[in-house]
């Protein structure tokens, strides 16, 4: 009798063991905190002529305009920066080049007609797919629109053709005034 009250034990404590033994704890996700982005700055260049920068800064109520001539090709670099800190200035760019898998540059044109490229510099995902930091634009006729520029992160599409398409939350969302001119 005793040799069976000892075996239910037994069987009790290895029970309540390997119940505990097969708890695994779960490791929390890491989410990593959304860039802050106050400043974004585009450089044009065509060839032959001086470079021209356009800042967008998140409190200002009146961006620059950018003028472009009609046909002519114009490298496009789009720089991200975290300007809170004047002491200390941090280029999103880097994050965004080495997070290539995560992010898409996403460019939107009303009232103009450009033609846009992922440029020859430009970083290309795990798949190849550019991000879009670098591109050509190139725009076919004159006139006066506006150009739009997102920055996505986790995008759902990286070959959508609007902004909906592309899913994923937007860390910046910037818009120009542009202006073609002959």
């Amino acid at each position: 009798m005793k040799t069976l009250q000892h075996t239910k034990y037994a069987l009790f404590y290895l029970s309540v063991f390997f119940l505990l033994l097969s708890c695994e704890k779960e490791t929390p996700e890491i989410v990593e905190e959304q860039e802050l982005i106050t400043t974004v700055e585009l450089q044009f260049q065509a060839s032959g002529e001086a470079p021209q920068t356009i800042r967008w800064e998140v409190d200002q109520t009146n961006a620059s305009t950018v003028t472009l001539k009609a046909n002519t090709a114009y490298e496009v670099a789009i720089t991200f920066l975290d300007e809170s800190d004047p002491a200390d200035v941090e280029d999103i760019t880097e994050e965004v080049q080495e997070e290539a898998d995560e992010h898409q540059v996403f460019y939107e044109f009303s009232g103009v007609t450009v033609d846009l490229s992922s440029g020859s510099s430009d970083t290309l995902d795990s798949d190849g797919n550019p991000v879009f930091l670098h591109t050509v634009w190139n725009a076919t006729a004159t006139g006066t629109g506006i150009m739009k520029a997102y920055l996505i992160h986790e995008p759902i599409s990286k070959t959508s053709t609007t902004r909906a398409g592309f899913g994923g939350e937007t860390d910046v969302a910037i818009e120009i005034p542009l202006t073609v001119v002959e």
